[in-house]
């Protein structure tokens, strides 16, 4: 197995769109949430 940095480079517009994607989705579901909050807030 050999070391060539020239892949790192090569790979890391896949490494952005992955990171993106993940911060999208926890993004929906953390706004899912909280507009669930709001909808079904309890009266007190």
């Amino acid at each position: 197995m050999s070391f060539t940095p020239m892949n790192f480079i090569i790979n890391l517009p896949y490494l952005l769109k992955g990171e993106l994607g993940l911060f999208a989705a926890l993004g929906l579901i953390a706004l899912s949430t909280i507009v669930l909050n709001r909808i079904f807030d309890r009266q007190k």
